[in-house]
């Protein structure tokens, strides 16, 4: 321990930490949609031809901190920040910086989706989205997953 650190002295470069980790903890992150960014959000995209006749069905990622969209794409499978049907068209954003935990909870449901096969109907791209909420403290299945996006989303057409 330094002489400065047992008198409970503080340096400039302390400060200057303390400062820059909590302008990083109040920082606001910004949706990007021309770099497809959408950080601390539940994205939605069409899957066509089947959205065309069911307007409902949709493919559904989740953005990390940085924006990156992790998405269940297929067997054994994520993708990361390449979403699998191209642009994002509704986007909720559910947390913030201030929330730590957000990428290790995405990360969670990532390893434990790239170890599943994708099942269309019962296990699929809004189940890892689900998991990865749930796993950030926020309990959400697949149904209320969906309704957040489709309710309260803002859709980035216009």
């Amino acid at each position: 321990m330094s002489d400065s650190e047992e008198r409970g002295l503080v340096g400039v470069k302390d400060v200057e930490a303390v400062a820059a980790e909590e302008m990083d903890r109040n920082a606001v992150a910004r949706v990007d949609m021309e770099h497809n960014r959408f950080p601390y959000a539940i994205v939605w995209g069409p899957l066509c031809p089947i959205t065309c006749c069911f307007p409902c069905v949709g493919h559904m990622g989740i953005g990390d901190s940085k924006g990156r969209i992790h998405d269940f794409n297929g067997p054994y499978s994520i993708g990361v920040d390449h979403f699998m049907v191209g642009e994002v068209w509704r986007y909720f954003v559910v947390s913030g910086p201030e929330d730590r935990g957000w990428d290790a909870a995405i990360a969670r449901a990532d390893r434990e989706y790239e170890g599943r096969m994708h099942n269309i109907c019962c296990d699929n791209c809004h189940h890892h989205t689900a998991l990865a909420l749930t796993e950030g403290g926020r309990p959400h299945g697949l149904l209320s997953a969906c309704l957040l996006v489709a309710t309260k989303g803002k859709c980035t057409c216009w």
